[in-house]
């Protein structure tokens, strides 16, 4: 995402991202309940700036435990080992688990670290591609043709990162019972739970995947993308396998050994009854307004653009289509946008194996949609006024 960071300072409008809009603490006074009990569990004058445990506060952790109540199996603090980010708990569970000449199975496209860690400790991985054709969706009997002998993980991304796609309650069985019949650790970063768009899942979100039968499993997310609070740096391993968080934590304990207090205090009362269901109202109206102004736009647009219509987390993952109906080619595409509109965007070839020359996501960009919704609505103008340049320099034939 190097392109993107030295790209960002020229731009006017950034839809690259993919976090929240991040809080302040006078934020979450406001947006508390009871803003007089946020203030005092966010006043540090008192805190002891010790080290502290490794595997997090037990407070932290019970709060972390609560985003997975609901079907399945109780998840309690015990079940709990923070991080510093996502990407921190990622890598403690990769490096924990992962030897070279071991195989793994990653879903793709995705997040990169997930694909690129496990290649870069000298594992051979296989991608399980997502279906552009079939609404993003994962094929069953390609998994079970990945397994060999000696696959040691299978990495999943749910929500899925950049094609807002989703596995429900179905689909999350019928893959953990192929894992369980070759006993294979699953790991799925869930960073963007609990970030659910289209009409069933609002109803009735699908489980984490950690809430299943199963127990060789790992779900990983943090404060970042549904929560407003990525400079916390707080994140979590959660699973109910007692050995692997047993590895998990000795692998922290010699790496970060622990995580800030003053980002413990902060997450724990965000996460708290007073603040998170205001929290994650905002973001959910954020993202359904934008969704259908995005609609909108996808419709006025269709002949230059089209896409599988986000079903969660907060990007949207749009093919822009040169005037003879090709492709573009989406860096090109995203600087030509940025000189002339100041509009920022991410191309899709950043999510791609450099290692394959992938050019099966040729024109597609990642377009952030949990933003307010005036920066939606002013970019979402900015870049039809430069679809419709393009149409006057470039008319069909």
């Amino acid at each position: 995402m190097k392109w993107v960071e030295n790209q960002g300072a020229h731009a006017s409008h950034v839809l690259a991202g993919s976090a929240t809009p991040a809080l302040s603490i006078n934020d979450l006074i406001a947006l508390s309940s009871d803003a007089d009990a946020t203030r005092r569990a966010l006043s540090f004058g008192e805190v002891q700036l010790s080290l502290g445990d490794v595997a997090g506060s037990e407070a932290l952790r019970s709060a972390i435990a609560a985003l997975y109540q609901g079907e399945g199996h109780d998840i309690t603090h015990e079940n709990v080992v923070t991080a510093t980010g996502t990407t921190g708990a990622n890598m403690i569970v990769l490096y924990s688990l992962l030897r070279a000449d071991d195989h793994v199975i990653c879903a793709y496209p995705i997040y990169n670290q997930l694909l690129n860690l496990p290649q870069a400790q000298g594992c051979e991985v296989s991608q399980w591609r997502l279906k552009q054709d079939n609404d993003w969706s994962l094929d069953l009997k390609e998994l079970e043709s990945l397994v060999r002998p000696n696959t040691k993980l299978l990495i999943l991304n749910n929500p899925n990162n950049p094609t807002a796609s989703h596995l429900d309650k179905s689909k999350q069985l019928q893959i953990l019972e192929i894992a369980k019949r070759h006993d294979i650790i699953v790991l799925v970063d869930e960073i963007f739970r609990p970030l659910f768009h289209d009409k069933a899942s609002l109803q009735n979100p699908p489980p984490s995947f950690v809430k299943h039968d199963y127990q060789k499993v790992i779900v990983t997310g943090s404060m970042s993308k549904a929560w407003g609070l990525t400079g916390t740096r707080l994140g979590w391993m959660v699973s109910r396998d007692k050995s692997l968080l047993e590895n998990f934590t000795n692998t922290k304990f010699y790496t970060s050994e622990s995580t800030s207090t003053i980002d413990e205090l902060i997450v724990t009362e965000a996460l708290s009854d007073r603040c998170r269901p205001t929290i994650l109202q905002r973001h959910l109206s954020y993202a359904q307004e934008n969704l259908s102004s995005l609609d909108k736009f996808m419709t006025k647009n269709k002949d230059l653009c089209r896409w599988t219509r986000p079903t969660a987390a907060a990007t949207a993952f749009i093919q822009f289509l040169s005037s003879a109906g090709e492709p573009v080619d989406d860096i090109e595409f995203c600087r030509s946008l940025l000189d002339a509109k100041g509009v920022l965007l991410s191309p899709g070839s950043l999510f791609t194996d450099p290692s394959k020359q992938d050019r099966n996501f040729r024109g597609f960009v990642r377009v952030h949609f949990t933003i307010p919704p005036a920066n939606m609505a002013k970019s979402l103008e900015l870049i039809d006024e430069f679809l419709q340049q393009s149409r006057l320099s470039h008319p069909r034939l």
